[in-house]
């Protein structure tokens, strides 16, 4: 009993250690969104990285990373967000993540031309692959984009 017990405990020690190393990656990852710091996302991705947006379509790495080189070419802000862990599911050297990033922007109201705050929510299905001591993003499924107008 002991044995399983303790068992138990280093499984959980392991399992919140994932969650924050994968956290930390989402954190790099958002902050380099923010400075259209490329090579510092590129360092966050899997070789393999494949994007599936909420329409279905298949973005693989080589265009993901041409998307990022063309909006810092333009200087596109990108607008800052949060990414929170909903479940971490991991197995050895691969963790499944739901995650949703939110992100807040303002915008006038066409009717009453009032300032509108937009609270723009993708939820994600991550599939994280641990390549020698570093979690790197392997694919993205995006399940689910939402936006809210809060007045």
């Amino acid at each position: 009993m002991r044995a399983f017990l303790a068992l138990f405990l280093l499984l959980g020690i392991a399992h919140a250690s994932v969650r924050s190393d994968i956290e930390r990656q989402y954190k790099r990852w958002a902050k380099a969104a923010v400075t259209n710091d490329v090579e510092t996302i590129l360092a966050v991705l899997h070789p393999g990285y494949t994007l599936r947006t909420f329409n279905g379509d298949v973005i693989g790495r080589k265009q993901y990373e041409a998307s990022l080189r063309k909006r810092k070419a333009a200087h596109q802000p990108t607008a800052a967000y949060q990414t929170q862990i909903v479940s971490c599911d991991v197995h050895g050297r691969v963790a499944k993540v739901v995650s949703d990033e939110t992100s807040t922007t303002l915008s006038n109201d066409p009717v009453t031309e009032k300032k509108l705050k937009l609270i723009h929510t993708h939820r994600y299905l991550d599939t994280w692959v641990k390549m020698g001591s570093v979690w790197r993003l392997q694919a993205t499924v995006t399940k689910l984009e939402s936006t809210k107008a809060v007045p």
